[in-house]
């Protein structure tokens, strides 16, 4: 039909037809059988290829889950015969800066291989964190004043009204550099790291009792025994599907980990050590093997893990809170009450009862060096608190609850922090009776939509929906309870920086190594918010299923998240 249709003159050669050819291209397949198979052969010589690839420059294998490997095959495969990949002079510039600029206050201090301090730029909203620059801080001292005229300089960039808290781990001179910005805008708040504050309530406990301290001690030599024996180590391998932890002093809430999978390891540990080959092993190290083995079949050692994990859970519960993901600061003030008062329920019916009042005061002195205006704002912001059923909940510790309107020192914080934040005598007395009306559920606040929204809506979603007759307390609510709690975000960044900028890479300028931090950083925190990222071949690429040590700290978050 169609040679007579162009032999006719009532159509035009179709010689060039895209249906004519795709025709072509079935039957030709179709006929081919053989080539088709021979593909497959090609498909594996080019798994062999990439596998190699990865094997020689030390890329893990987990990079074959990460979405943006598998977007740049893709690529590949329909890209021009001729392609060849960019040079190395045009990959490190040119390419570098487009891949960049496709890309486009917390602040920390950290150095680089070469000891030269570094300081590290994150902006955190209600959207997340977002890496923005790291930048060497060498030639000066690092002084709170010398950090401080660094950080005020990027705040002027980002935009002073733009920032509301600064937030840097417990160090003094960050500590001084928070102190001097605050001078400067008032309205800024410095905010000390919840996490580094409350993992360092470990290691008060840890000075403070000596029954804790020691059993420390006997599950850390456990696992080092293990760990640097080899002959106990494969002993114990083909008794227990779990590995113990190795101690990692950086990790957060560490020592509890470590108990807590020794705890799990008991019944492999004791096997191990009563087999008939553990004499041979224990003769490499006698005395320790004979201390670590004794260790192992000791019942009260055992009583004393437990008494650990069980005291310390609400602890590290709260560390996990505080370094997972998300805005936190509406809920950080009523989840510390709550921890106090679930640690003095457990203790109090614990062997250690004795030694709560002292728990206590290191617990209560933490928490007011670490406790400022803004936690009591955000707890004061947040409407889940106000709900009667919430009211009526027991709360841990015997104590009832209180709506924050009802707590004296929170009120006292909302009135610090309305001084800092408001401009003028006439913003800081509307912000007060705005506050009035929603803690009275006046006009919308009292409407059977919004009570009962408080308690099933994000907080910040639900000023957005009614906070449309107090704007200007609505518009300090969101930004308030967008603000983050702990500088993990930074924590992050610091392992990124040190796995770009290492002692194989120490040739990397501050400028390329800062533009390889900013899109690593960031395509990964980009990617958490794609459905791919939690279902199908790409869920959760970022993380390492094998790992199994405590200073691995994308797995240490997975299991913070996962709970």
């Amino acid at each position: 039909m169609v040679e007579q249709a162009e032999s006719s003159g009532g159509s035009q050669s179709l010689t060039k037809s895209t249906i004519k050819n795709s025709n072509v291209g079935k039957s030709r397949t179709q006929k081919n059988p053989i080539a088709e198979s021979f593909r497959t052969v090609e498909r594996q010589q080019l798994d062999v290829l990439i596998v190699r690839a990865l094997c020689a420059n030390g890329i893990p294998f987990n990079v074959l889950r990460n979405p943006d490997f598998t977007n740049m095959i893709k690529a590949l495969s329909n890209a021009p015969s001729d392609y060849k990949p960019p040079s190395f002079d045009r990959s490190r510039t040119s390419v570098l800066d487009e891949v960049y600029r496709q890309v486009d206050n917390l602040s920390d201090g950290w150095t680089n291989v070469k000891g030269e301090p570094l300081i590290n730029v994150i902006a955190s909203n209600n959207r997340g964190s977002m890496f923005m620059y790291a930048d060497d801080f060498s030639g000066q001292e690092k002084t709170g004043k010398n950090i401080a005229n660094y950080l005020l300089k990027s705040i002027d960039e980002i935009g002073p009204s733009n920032v509301l808290q600064v937030v840097t781990d417990n160090a003094a001179n960050c500590k001084a550099a928070g102190k001097e910005i605050e001078k400067v805008h008032k309205h800024i708040f410095w905010s000390p790291c919840v996490v580094h504050t409350t993992n360092l309530i470990f290691k008060d406990f840890d000075s403070s009792f000596g029954w804790m301290s020691e059993t420390y001690k006997k599950g850390k030599e456990i696992v080092k025994y293990f760990k640097h024996h080899q002959n106990a180590s494969s002993a114990f391998s083909r008794h227990s599907d779990l590995e113990s932890l190795k101690v990692a002093k950086t990790r957060f809430g560490s020592h509890h980990l470590l108990l807590e999978r020794l705890l799990k390891c008991r019944d492999a540990l004791a096997i191990t050590v009563v087999q008939r080959g553990c004499k041979d092993w224990i003769k490499g190290d006698e005395e320790l093997g004979r201390r670590v083995a004794a260790n192992i079949n000791d019942s009260d050692f055992w009583d004393e893990v437990q008494n650990v994990l069980k005291i310390t859970k609400p602890l590290y519960m709260m560390i996990k809170f505080s370094d997972g993901e998300g805005q936190k600061m509406g809920e950080v003030y009523e989840k510390m009450d709550c921890m106090i008062g679930e640690m003095k329920d457990i203790v109090n019916n614990n062997t250690h009862a004795g030694d709560w009042d002292k728990m206590e005061d290191i617990l209560v002195s933490r928490w007011e060096k670490m406790n400022i205006p803004l936690h009591c704002l955000g707890f004061a912001l947040n409407p889940h608190f106000y709900d009667a059923n919430y009211l009526k909940t027991p709360a841990p510790g015997g104590l009832p609850r209180r709506p924050p309107n009802a707590d004296r020192e929170v009120v006292n914080g909302v009135l610090k922090a309305f001084d800092k934040i408001g401009e003028d005598a006439a913003e800081k007395t509307l912000l007060r009776q705005q506050l009035s009306a929603f803690q009275s559920r006046e006009g919308i606040f009292g409407t059977r939509e919004a009570i009962a929204d408080a308690i099933i809506m994000n907080p910040i979603s639900w000023w957005n929906a009614y906070g449309s007759e107090t704007p200007e307390l609505a518009d300090i609510a969101v930004r308030v309870l967008s603000q983050p709690i702990s500088s993990s975000s930074a924590e992050k960044v610091w392992s990124t920086y040190s796995f770009i900028h290492n002692t194989k890479r120490n040739r990397l300028n501050g400028a390329r190594a800062d533009k390889l931090v900013f899109i690593h950083s960031n395509i990964r925190l980009l990617s958490r918010y794609t459905t791919s990222y939690n279902q199908g071949p790409s869920k959760k690429w970022d993380i390492n299923p094998e790992s199994d040590y405590l200073d691995d700290s994308l797995v240490r978050l997975e299991e913070l998240r996962c709970g």
